[in-house]
């Protein structure tokens, strides 16, 4: 018999609901998100439908974000991408964006009925305009599948308005946000960007309350990077696989509820990252209950006050999360290590637990003993940047983490060679770009390389344990070698100019400082001026019949020398010029050829100051090629006309120069018959009491 139409609507109305109830899988009770009944901490990646799923596992992962779909055959695809993620255990974000119409808004909740659906991401960094388009967008959303999370981006600038917080109140069940750690603009060296990195997190729990996730950044300090030309094309340089480590811990370690990196693509193009990322987020895994439910405590007390540590009780048992964040975390790593660490733990049971910390492959036991009646002391023989300690009573809960971190190594396996290598060739072509002399030796080039061959050796004898480990090898000698350039940068950071200072914010950057392994050794009684303004070329007019004799460019006096003015235009080879700034490379030399067209059977002129706090004498040291007149305050001190075949060298000519307290202006005039064409110039100053200018 035929059913009346009515009744057809109405029944296919129920079956929706009911398909939606039955599939909403994910669901948020008082600030902890559920997945199957169970408690679920996502880790994932922004990725699309670009990144297989089995990708997405491959690494760890639990989550992914997908743009929902718009049409039919869109709906179709997404639905299919879903069920296949699904079969690798990650559950999918549907990113709604917050314009959509209804049209857009209605096919994407025809998604609610798939198990593996974990919110609607409705909001990408919030925009100014308002707040209604989120809110509209977020009560279609709730009215099409009941119980869905929903999940929003806000500016956190907009926090501090009242209308964003309503509304991210009323309609955004999980607030997300990400911050980049950005070094001390005033002064690079200092610092610590992970403690402001949590502060952040603190502040916006207070506008935005709980739960929140973030946006762990692959890629950091904003467009840093592009100014210090190490990556063109992102944000920012991409971090050291140890410092995405410690960024996860101390993200963590604010009680965030949800990590997720930004993006797929970046980790793709960074072995090294993704090798890291897959060994972090599985030691992460092993304790989602403890990180999506547990009730936490901050800022533990340890022995050493660089380690952040943070409890997570859950269940009868604790999780302690760990991080070493020292300062200029940015600028070297260093080893990384802190040894026999102790740190006083919440534990009110009468029965001493046992303690064990994550060590990748294996977990090591740490002594426990009673600190009070309500906390123990937990003592960690060593730690490595970051990690886990389980403290439980529960042998099987403690014998199931022996067994998942003995499992890791061969999950990772194909990722260890790829990611070690990828590593220490971007470190030895730090150590060969910075050239620093202590560091390019066969011993430390090799010493990482060999570690990377044992671990592959490892791998084809199936000791993937083994293989872990010299994987952890090869990073720590990279960390070396990281911290030896570094410090060999850092200890010449009074002879760099300003702008050249922030070049020490990551290895990555040492390239833009050049000829920084001839810079001159820490405490050098010798100060190079490196600054300078340049004007020329004027005609030399040597006489090419007698070789022997001075040119008459020498001696001539062009308007350089009598011209008192600042600035001016001269009547130069090539056309008009006036003065420009130049600068000499870390070694001291001022390299003409960068800086003037005609080169040959000319000269030029270099001028600068130099301020003293007294009348003094001083003695001054040149390199040239070619010839050369020296004058300070306009007096002349030196002239060589000289004719020297090879290239300038440091201290070739000394000679004293009285100086008078405050400023002194000093104009050298260079001259050239062919090739090459440089100037050294220094001071001696074993009491670092002069400063340079460029010009007068």
């Amino acid at each position: 018999m035929a059913l009346n139409r009515r009744w057809v609507t109405v029944f296919g109305a129920l079956l929706a609901a009911c398909a939606v109830r039955a599939g909403a899988a994910a669901r948020l009770e008082g600030g902890v998100l559920f997945v199957d009944g169970k408690p679920f901490f996502p880790l994932g990646s922004w990725g699309g439908r670009a990144v297989a799923p089995e990708e997405i596992a491959r690494l760890g992962m639990n989550a992914t974000f997908l743009m929902a779909p718009s049409s039919e055959g869109a709906l179709d695809d997404a639905r299919a991408y879903m069920r296949e993620c699904r079969r690798h255990g990650v559950q999918v974000m549907q990113y709604v964006p917050w314009g959509s119409d209804s049209a857009t808004v209605q096919t994407a909740a025809r998604l609610a009925g798939e198990p593996n659906l974990l919110a609607w991401n409705i909001g990408d960094d919030v925009p100014l305009r308002g707040m209604e388009p989120l809110s509209e967008v977020a009560r279609r959303l709730r009215e099409a599948a009941l119980g869905t999370p929903t999940l929003a981006d806000c500016i956190p600038s907009l926090g501090r308005l009242d209308g964003v917080k309503r509304t991210f109140g009323e309609f955004v069940d999980i607030t997300m946000n990400y911050d980049y750690p950005i070094p001390d603009a005033e002064y690079p060296l200092g610092g610590n960007a992970f403690r402001r990195h949590q502060a952040f997190f603190d502040e916006q729990r207070r506008m935005f309350g709980e739960p929140r996730w973030t946006w762990t950044q692959t890629y950091m300090w904003h467009w840093t990077g592009q100014d210090l030309n190490v990556s063109p094309e992102a944000a920012g340089p991409y971090p050291e696989p140890e410092q995405v480590r410690l960024l996860l811990f101390s993200e963590i370690n604010t009680g965030l509820r949800g990590l997720f990196c930004f993006s797929h693509r970046e980790i793709a193009l960074q072995p090294n990252l993704a090798a890291e990322i897959a060994v972090t987020f599985r030691e992460i895994s092993i304790f989602n209950d403890f990180l999506a439910a547990g009730e936490i405590r901050r800022r533990l007390a340890t022995s050493d006050t660089t380690l952040d540590a943070a409890a997570f009780s859950y269940r009868g048992s604790t999780l302690v999360s760990l991080a070493l964040l020292r300062e200029r975390y940015q600028y070297w790593i260093g080893e990384g290590i802190t040894r026999d660490v102790s740190v006083e733990v919440p534990w009110a049971g009468a029965r001493l637990p046992e303690a064990l910390l994550v060590a990748t492959p294996g977990v090591v036991d740490c002594r426990v003993v009673r600190a009070s009646p309500e906390t123990v002391r937990i003592t960690i023989p060593s730690l490595e940047l970051a990690g886990f300690v389980l403290v439980s009573s529960d042998s099987r809960e403690l014998g199931r983490v022996r067994s998942r971190v003995a499992a890791i190594p061969r999950e990772v396996r194909t990722l260890l060679v790829p990611g070690a290598m990828a590593q220490v060739q971007k470190v030895n072509q730090v150590v060969w770009q910075a050239g620093a002399c202590d560091m390019q030796n066969t011993t430390i080039s090799r010493a990482p390389i060999e570690a990377v061959e044992r671990c592959n050796r490892a791998l084809d004898e199936r000791r993937y344990a083994d293989a872990v480990t010299e994987w952890k090898t090869a990073h720590r000698l990279c960390r070396a070698a990281l911290d030896s350039v570094m410090r060999y940068a850092g200890a010449r950071v009074n002879q760099l100019t300003a702008d050249e200072r922030r070049h020490l914010l990551t290895p990555y950057g040492l390239h833009n400082i050049p000829a920084l392994a001839f810079a001159s050794p820490p405490g050098d009684r010798w100060r190079f001026v490196r600054e300078w303004e340049v004007v020329g070329p004027f005609p030399l007019d040597r006489d090419w019949n007698d070789l022997d004799a001075v040119p008459e460019g020498f001696d001539r006096l062009y308007p350089p020398e009598t011209s008192a003015e600042r600035h001016g235009v001269f009547d130069c080879v090539g056309g008009p010029s006036e003065w420009r700034y130049a600068r000499a490379d870390l070694s001291g030399r001022l390299d003409f050829l960068q800086y003037f067209d005609t080169t040959e059977n000319v000269l030029a002129y270099a001028r600068c100051r130099i301020i003293v706090p007294r009348d003094t004498t001083v003695t001054f040291s040149v390199g040239s090629n070619d010839g050369i007149k020296a004058w300070a305050n306009g007096e002349l001190a030196f002239e060589l006309p000289v004719s020297r075949g090879r290239k300038a060298v440091r201290h070739q000519n000394q000679f004293p120069v009285p100086l008078r307290a405050g400023e002194n202006r000093i104009l050298v005039k260079l001259t050239n018959l062919g090739s090459n064409w440089q100037l050294y110039c220094a001071v001696e100053d074993s009491a670092r009491e002069f400063r340079f200018a460029p010009g007068w």
